[in-house]
């Protein structure tokens, strides 16, 4: 007998079942036949979306080859917001700075207490420093904050002519509007800036302690820095309050200005056997405070 057109079973197609001549099939038959045509009939089964290996459950994604899968990254501490990520190679500043570069020239940038040692103010800097055969330039404004140095920088790092600067001092801080991790942010621009060439960084007269936390910010940069030297003015006046004008104000007395330049000396040593010079100064506004 010719087999009749397929009929439903609960949803699912299936092709009509020779009728048996002893009793009718049990209903799990009927069903194992009826999904064994399903799978068959590859017109009523769904579009596959995704090509799946049978090797792998539904919802995994396979597993690369271990032999061709890349290694692992190494696993790095995150980056310090404190220290920059270029550091320079481990080896501190021995001596005199006139030991350890082949030029003779020096900036200094700093604010009112730097600007006590210019010539404008009867300063002795440009007095001592080229008797010890420096060429000095001597940046320095009242009421400056940190940012100051940038601004000389940009200006003066490279001067016209072609001669560079072979030390770079700088003391900023005095005042300070309290940003500390925007002074932090300043003072690694600044020595990233003047590397390789040494920095001599200044610590500052402490009247508080914001003060005290930017001293010991400049006093760790030793540390990271090789190329930095640090002159302790903060130290220096806590041992003697007869180097600062007023009790209240960074502003340095006549001893207190010789003692500023005695240390610079020291730090710079004597370079050469001739006498060098005092240049003349780019930044020299005194506008923004009276000393």
């Amino acid at each position: 007998m010719r087999a009749g057109p397929p009929v439903g079973f609960n949803g699912a197609c299936m092709i009509g079942v020779p009728r048996a001549t002893t009793v009718a099939l049990s209903v799990l038959a009927l069903s194992l036949v009826a999904l064994t045509a399903c799978a068959g009939d590859e017109s009523a089964a769904p579009p596959s979306r995704v090509d799946v290996p049978e090797t792998v459950a539904l919802g995994e994604v396979p597993a690369e080859p271990v032999a061709t899968r890349p290694p692992a990254p190494p696993t790095a501490p995150p980056p310090s917001t404190d220290v920059p990520a270029t550091l320079a190679p481990d080896e501190r500043i021995a001596g005199p700075l006139a030991d350890e570069v082949f030029g003779n020239r020096v900036l200094l940038i700093g604010d009112d207490v730097l600007a006590t040692t210019a010539p404008r103010f009867l300063g002795t800097m440009c007095d001592v420093l080229p008797a010890q055969g420096w060429d000095v330039e001597i940046d320095a404004e009242p009421g400056r904050f940190v940012d100051f140095a940038d601004t000389v920088l940009d200006r003066r790092l490279r001067p016209d002519g072609g001669l560079d600067w072979d030390v770079v001092g700088v003391m900023l801080g005095n005042w300070f509007d309290g940003d500390y991790d925007a002074y932090a942010r300043a003072v690694t621009t600044l020595i990233d800036t003047v590397q390789p060439r040494p920095l001599v960084l200044y610590t500052v007269t402490e009247f508080g302690p914001n003060h005290v936390r930017i001293n010991e910010f400049v006093r760790d940069r030793v540390r990271f820095h090789p190329n930095v030297v640090v002159i302790d003015w903060a130290a220096t006046t806590s041992e003697d309050g007869n180097l600062v004008k007023f009790p209240d104000k960074p502003t340095p007395s006549e001893e207190g200005e010789r003692r500023l330049v005695a240390l610079t000396a020291e730090v710079l040593g004597t370079i050469g056997d001739s006498p060098g010079s005092c240049l003349p100064a780019a930044f020299e506004d005194d506008s923004a405070i009276v000393l």
